[in-house]
């Protein structure tokens, strides 16, 4: 029974890590108003890694990592943040939202694949349709009537790039996340990703676009630009870093990666609320459909062990 009060917590916890990563769409339209991509990730990284450092200094200390360590963790850092953003962030310029939308979903298909090669990991025919179902419903919830069909080849490749930085950031974080502790992965990754930026930043980074018109005209631009900026950074950077961490550790990558299939839901949800977005027919019922899809791949029978990587064999 505690095993399972367990589980079920990790299963809350990366709910709230896609919730986060998909509010940050949102936010980060925002910000984008008002800097260039590379700043924003830079910042957003900057007051992640302080916030992290000062938990792992003050409460995790017992269980810094080892200097060996630090190799597999700049590895961490290169798939994702820093390839998995400069993909998805320069993709998004050159692409639709809709059709890049249908290429990040593609991350836990891929996943289940690379493991199953990597790691002959074998799935149950019923995951196998959950997976195969919650990609349809991202479909059926992304394509509208007015879907473009012209496709930028530099912007495809782009989310391609995301995409598999995405399946290799789940590959080495497996390994990781056996014997290193979550929070000081986040620290440690964050702070390479960090580093990796900061050229970045200084070479292709523009200063603050004054006069930009709020989205939220009740309250000033500062308030709004440094507002979505710390909320990326604490909730999106930091939290949702932490909490895939933690369920990947304890469920597996494949079975973890497959909710990244909510993130287009939360994102539609909280353009809707924030954004006033529409949210048609086609994305409530998309929505339902990925969380039944959600539901198969969770499935597993309970007298045959786990047939999904765990990182703790």
């Amino acid at each position: 029974m505690k095993e399972e009060t367990n589980v079920a917590w990790v299963y809350v916890l990366i709910f709230f890590a896609m919730l986060f990563w998909g509010m940050s769409f949102v936010f980060s339209s925002i910000v984008l108003r008002y800097l260039d991509p590379f700043t924003i990730l830079f910042i957003r990284l900057l007051i992640s890694s302080t916030l992290i450092w000062l938990v792992a200094i003050l409460f995790f200390r017992k269980y810094a990592i080892r200097v060996g360590d630090l190799k597999m963790l700049a590895l961490l850092a290169f798939f994702e943040p820093f390839l998995y953003f400069i993909g998805e962030t320069f993709g998004l310029q050159r692409v639709s939202p809709t059709i890049s939308a249908l290429i990040i979903s593609t991350i836990p298909v891929f996943t289940a694949i690379t493991v199953f090669f990597v790691y002959k990991v074998r799935l149950q025919k019923i995951n196998v349709v959950g997976i195969a179902l919650s990609f349809l419903g991202v479909l059926f919830m992304i394509i509208g009537k007015n879907m473009e069909l012209t496709v930028n080849t530099g912007g495809l490749l782009f989310l391609f790039l995301a995409v598999a930085s995405a399946v290799c950031y789940g590959l080495v974080l497996t390994k990781v996340s056996a014997h290193i502790h979550v929070v000081w992965i986040t620290a440690v990754q964050n702070t390479f990703a960090l580093l990796m930026f900061l050229p970045l930043m200084l070479i292709f980074g523009e200063p603050i676009r004054q006069h930009v018109t709020p989205v939220y005209t009740f309250i000033p631009s500062g308030v709004e630009l440094w507002g979505s900026l710390s909320i990326l950074a604490v909730f999106c950077s930091t939290l949702a870093f932490l909490f895939y961490t933690i369920s990947v550790k304890h469920i597996g990558v494949t079975r973890t990666s497959i909710f990244s299939n909510l993130i287009p839901v939360f994102t539609a949800i909280t353009s809707f609320l924030l954004l006033n977005e529409s949210m048609g027919l086609n994305k409530v019922l998309g929505m339902l459909i990925v969380i039944a899809g959600l539901v198969l791949t969770q499935w597993k029978k309970k007298q045959q062990p786990s047939l999904f990587l765990k990182t703790h064999r």
